[in-house]
């Protein structure tokens, strides 16, 4: 009885091994149903219709029908995003073959990753970067001296802070510094100058860390 289970657990094992391999070598070229060439439909095959199988590498922006751009419609992101789920759920699929459900599968985690990537103006902004050929170094050794400096006498100010009043102060600041720096963002995707929009993730990342760190602090305060 244990063997029979565990040779059934390493058979779907194996299945799906298989299918990873088989999707990362021919997934976007055929269907693996009809072997028809003609995908032109992202999710299904044009002449079987049935679910096709991800390819190596999706992108993100078009997985979700969207323009490859930093600024985006964030009504459209969550509308398509909402469409495509109710037709490659896996939940659809529930009384297809094996292989079937395993693609549905896959492609629901592919597009979940792709909407939280793509609903987040850092993690969008990392991957357009991506997309370019630009990489950001956990070192961070691109930004100023000036600029480090003022994040760590920063963090010092929430540290020392003791009082709601303190902390507020200091959350409306950086709250205006998030503001401006998405702004930045904005233009330098727009003008392609992706050195600047490097620069400016990174720095909103600062930012965000501060942000989280004094809301943090205030939630204590206001629990004692």
């Amino acid at each position: 009885m244990l063997r029979t289970h565990l040779k059934r657990g390493t058979e779907k094992w194996l299945h799906l091994t298989n299918l990873r391999c088989r999707s990362q070598s021919a997934a976007g070229k055929q269907c693996w149903k009809c072997s028809s060439s003609d995908i032109n439909n992202t999710f299904f095959c044009a002449s079987c219709g049935v679910l096709r199988e991800t390819a190596e590498k999706e992108d993100y922006f078009e997985l979700l029908k969207l323009k490859k751009d930093f600024n985006i419609d964030t009504l459209k992101l969550v509308q398509n995003y909402r469409h495509i789920q109710s037709m490659i759920h896996p939940d659809k699929f529930a009384q297809k073959s094996e292989h079937e459900k395993a693609i549905a599968l896959e492609w629901s985690s592919l597009v979940n990753k792709a909407y939280k990537t793509l609903s987040k103006s850092i993690e969008r902004g990392k991957y357009l970067l991506t997309l370019n050929g630009v990489t950001i170094s956990e070192d961070n050794t691109s930004l100023d001296k000036e600029f480090l400096l003022a994040m760590m006498d920063l963090n010092e100010s929430v540290e020392d802070a003791e009082t709601a009043d303190e902390l507020k102060n200091i959350a409306s600041n950086v709250s205006v510094n998030i503001e401006h720096l998405n702004l930045k963002l904005v233009q330098h995707f727009k003008a392609n100058d992706l050195d600047g929009a490097k620069e400016a993730i990174i720095r909103l990342k600062y930012m965000n860390n501060i942000e989280r760190t004094v809301k943090e602090k205030l939630l204590h305060l206001n629990l004692k």
